[in-house]
């Protein structure tokens, strides 16, 4: 795995605090998991939400519809 510490700065956009910095290498790779992990999950919530979003919209207008949000 890459070092903990240069993940957790690219998942936060930002240093890390102090507090994160004093915990053991295997708290700091379990918490760049975590993120990972829930970054993953955020993306797959929204991706299934603006799927079932689109299905509302009716047919002939959806892929009009479609390239506009994702613009």
């Amino acid at each position: 795995m890459a070092d903990p510490d240069e993940r957790l700065r690219e998942l936060l956009g930002a240093e890390p605090p102090e507090s994160v910095g004093a915990l053991d290498v295997g708290a700091r790779s379990a918490l760049v998991e975590l993120l990972e992990d829930s970054r993953r999950r955020q993306t797959q919530s929204l991706e299934d939400a603006f799927t079932a979003a689109l299905k509302q919209v009716p047919f002939p207008v959806r892929g009009i519809v479609k390239k506009v949000l994702l613009g």
